[in-house]
């Protein structure tokens, strides 16, 4: 080949990965017959390769010696190279494996405070000792702002109060019911009652939920149509707020039944109350995004751990009730 069509060749051409594969075999092995034992190609096609990836070079890659090939100074800078390379190859390999073995990732998760802060946490450490290399994240919002971050791809998974508006930004998974209970003072005279009906609560100090909360607009809506008039002596965002208030003598609440069975232990009795109001939670994804094998790997403990626990709060409930 003339010098202006080898000049051309190492401009314009580049390494293929074969002819690189080749190239290190060489390297390692020292002789073009054993590189094309290691690579199970012929010895022909290894010499082929390792000249036209000379001439792509533009520089001499070995000199013979007594059968051998000894590479030149520049063969081995080009060999450091192509060893980077490789390891970073078997880096990107490793990293997929790990992702397919669930061993490394991160989960970003947004709940609403009665479920992030009662079972949730149990359920994040149950998932994080089968997968310890997944780090999560845990972020404890409002229902609204679960499903809007889950609409603005904020998050891996959202757990918020079940919405009626439909959201195409998002795609909703039913996670369970959690229908409220009466929660009221230990010894308190409703305690004789084995469910608790929506008239039981006209006339006696109430501890609501805020305003804007769903279940809140329910109650209130149901107790309007029955003519039910509560002394509304006080008012808190958070249901274990409620709760404690309850505890303390304020009065009598009714909030979802996940929050008042975990606060069992407090001086509190926890009742049955009828008519069951809508009250469902749902998982929130980011419509249009694939998740990863993470996500759908706690998604799917998530609801598994979830619904099993519900039974067993709703078993509880039914017993208080019974005694």
């Amino acid at each position: 080949m003339k010098a202006y069509e080898r000049d051309a060749v190492a401009k314009e051409a580049e390494f293929t990965p074969r002819e690189i594969e080749v190239f290190a075999s060489v390297m390692l092995h020292g002789t073009t017959t054993k590189a094309a034992d290691a690579l199970d190609i012929t010895q022909p096609a290894v010499s082929k390769m390792l000249q036209h990836l000379t001439e792509k070079a533009d520089f001499q890659l070995f000199r013979k010696s007594r059968q051998r090939l000894i590479p030149t100074p520049e063969a081995h800078m080009l060999y450091a190279e192509v060893q980077r390379v490789f390891e970073s190859a078997r880096g990107i390999s490793r990293a997929a494996r790990e992702i397919r073995e669930l061993r490394s990732g991160r989960l970003n998760i947004c709940a609403l405070p009665a479920f992030g802060s009662t079972i949730l946490p149990s359920i994040i450490t149950s998932f994080s000792k089968q997968h310890p290399s997944v780090s999560i994240s845990l972020d404890i919002r409002s229902s609204a702002t679960v499903v809007q971050r889950a609409g603005r791809n904020q998050l891996d998974i959202g757990i918020g109060v079940t919405s009626s508006e439909e959201n195409p930004s998002i795609v909703r998974r039913a996670l369970t019911a959690t229908p409220p209970v009466c929660v009221m003072p230990a010894g308190h005279p409703l305690s004789q009652l084995a469910v608790i009906q929506a008239d039981d609560l006209d006339g006696l100090d109430f501890i609501s939920m805020g305003s804007a909360d769903p279940m809140r607009r329910q109650l209130d809506s149901l107790c309007e149509k029955r003519g039910v008039s509560r002394l509304l002596k006080v008012e808190a965002s958070l249901s274990g707020a409620c709760i404690a208030l309850a505890a303390s003598g304020a009065g009598v609440t009714v909030v979802d039944r996940l929050s008042a069975w975990m606060a069992r232990d407090q001086p509190i009795e926890i009742r049955d109350f009828r008519p069951h109001l809508d009250l469902n939670l749902s998982v929130y994804r980011p419509w249009g995004v694939i998740a990863s094998t993470a996500a759908d790997a706690f998604t799917e403990h998530l609801i598994q751990t979830t619904r099993s626990f519900m039974n067993g709060v709703d078993a509880g409930i039914a017993a208080l009730g019974s005694k």
